[in-house]
């Protein structure tokens, strides 16, 4: 075995790129972690005067959920204050469940007004306008995505829930955006305005990173939806993220670099391939237990002194010809701690011509 100190920084290089993969569940997939919560919003009694043993909750497989507080969360995380509000915020266009495709924040926000030169001239007020794609309702349903399998994040456009609950199917999907639409409904969604029913714009919205989904639109229409309350159940489907990192590196032997061989094999007498401490027991017993297995495989030399027995060097006749050359037939990354991190085999053993320089790129994905 030969080493070579550090890599020329252009001999590394690290890329990244997104891999995903597709899951599907039902509500009967009750390992699998996800869950569908209904949440209600109550009132301040319920919260101020909160128990465990009159609040109102559901059990879903041994774990109890009470429905206010989860809703009070959701609201704060989600859905109260548009600068803190978690995901994709949309502050211009919305998407509308009215005639009316969004209405007024409650505050603005200050906007520099900067001159030609870049220096601040004056300040002016703008009033933000708050999507309807993100109204909680008194009511709601939660759909809870473990991280386990979405990854890093939901990958957009790949969300979709498909629900038998009532006579006809209802699918639900995502739009990129974090917004979820009825596909009955995707032409009057697409542009952005209701039908002539004054519906089918909005059904929910999907936080990606956080594995969230939230079905707001808890109408009589879509009452049953998610809960598998109905005749029928339910199924979801997704695709998770991960990125995965592809590093490769590029290693160089030059002329005349490691051209000597470690491979014990070709020592006289299999000599030399591990140096050891000296036996307690007398090292020239042969039937002693303690040296006989080292010396029957070869581990030994007949050089041996109060140091123990000496590596030994000399070579066979085919190992000393001038046109001897060892062949390359793995290589090993080491940190700067010396530890081996990574081992790249060749597909076939490589001969390390003296008069020739190889390059080898070793290549290998992490996450």
């Amino acid at each position: 075995m030969s080493f070579k100190k550090s890599l020329e920084p252009e001999n590394k290089s690290i890329t990244s790129f997104e891999v995903h993969k597709t899951f599907t569940f039902t509500e009967a997939d009750s390992g699998s972690g996800i869950y569908s919560i209904p949440l209600i919003k109550g009132t301040a009694s319920n919260l101020n005067n909160f128990s465990t043993s009159t609040a109102t909750s559901t059990t879903i497989s041994g774990n109890t959920f009470y429905k206010t507080p989860s809703w009070h969360s959701i609201n704060t995380i989600y859905y109260r204050d548009i600068s803190q509000m978690r995901g994709y915020v949309d502050l211009l266009n919305g998407v509308p469940t009215s005639s009316v495709a969004a209405f007024e924040y409650q505050s603005s926000q200050p906007v520099p007004q900067l001159g030609l030169d870049g220096v601040l001239r004056s300040t002016t007020s703008r009033t933000y306008i708050k999507p309807f794609t993100r109204q909680l309702h008194d009511t709601a349903t939660v759909i809870s995505i473990p991280q386990q399998l979405f990854g890093e994040k939901i990958e957009q456009n790949s969300f979709r829930l498909t629900d038998d609950s009532t006579d006809s199917t209802i699918i639900i999907r995502d739009d990129g955006y974090g917004n979820l639409y009825d596909t009955a409904y995707s032409s009057s969604y697409s542009l952005r305005e209701p039908d002539v029913n004054n519906s089918g714009s909005l059904i929910g919205n999907i936080f990606y990173n956080d594995g969230i989904v939230v079905l707001t639109d808890t109408g009589s229409f879509y009452s049953s939806v998610a809960t598998g309350n109905g005749s029928d159940g339910f199924q979801v489907r997704f695709n998770s993220t991960q990125t995965i990192y592809e590093r490769e590196y590029t290693c160089v032997v030059d002329e005349n670099e490691f051209v000597h061989t470690t491979n014990r094999t070709l020592k006289v007498g299999l000599s030399g391939s591990a140096g050891m401490s000296p036996f307690q027991a007398n090292p020239d017993d042969k039937s002693s237990d303690d040296n006989y297995p080292y010396l029957l495989h070869g581990f030994a030399t007949s050089s041996y002194n109060s140091n123990g027995y000496e590596i030994g060097s000399e070579l066979i006749g085919e190992a000393t010809h001038s046109a001897f050359s060892p062949y390359v037939t793995s290589i090993g990354l080491y940190n700067d701690e010396e530890e081996l991190v990574a081992i790249g085999k060749l597909a076939t053993p490589i001969k390390n011509d003296k008069e020739v320089a190889l390059t080898f790129v070793v290549r290998f994905d992490t996450n």
